[in-house]
């Protein structure tokens, strides 16, 4: 049998716990992303009604993204203005107490209405929707009337 010596018996010793301490982390990393996306797998929807007496009406979901890290959000409207340009976002609140924009301002195409009065569109935002939070989608009049709200919606969890 073979005698180490101490220097080689420490340099063993450090393998051996480098080893096991990267296990661990890598462990708890997967055990991390795994708990994120049980928080994120929530789907919601919303449907969305005129305001101001428009008749408006349409349709909002919103659902994590394949890695769990942002939301896609699908939006679609029917008896709107021919021609409008609507923009749109997901807010923190309700339609009853507003709240800021969800993701940035950025991640937001704009809708645009055909001429059957109809408009369709989606946003990847780059966050999740905390299951812990409430939302609501908002359909703005125009770009220089932004508080002007054409259409609200509740998101709601499915």
């Amino acid at each position: 049998m073979r005698v180490l010596s101490a220097a080689g018996t420490l340099a063993l010793v450090a393998v051996a716990t480098s080893s096991m301490l990267e296990a661990a982390t890598v462990s708890r990393g997967s055990a991390r992303r795994a708990d994120r996306w049980e928080r994120t797998r929530t789907e919601w929807a919303a449907r969305l009604t005129g305001r101001e007496g428009r008749k408006v009406t349409g349709a909002a979901t919103a659902k994590p993204t394949a890695d769990g890290t942002g939301t896609l959000v699908t939006v679609t409207l029917d008896g709107d203005t021919p021609g409008a340009t609507r923009p749109w976002h997901v807010h923190t609140g309700s339609c009853r107490q507003s709240g800021g924009v969800v993701g940035g301002g950025r991640a937001y195409t704009p809708l645009a209405v055909d001429a059957k009065g109809q408009a369709s569109g989606t946003a990847t935002i780059p966050v999740p929707l905390a299951d812990s939070a409430s939302y609501y989608v908002n359909i703005h009049d125009a770009a220089a009337a932004m508080g002007v709200i054409v259409a609200c919606g509740d998101l709601t969890k499915r």
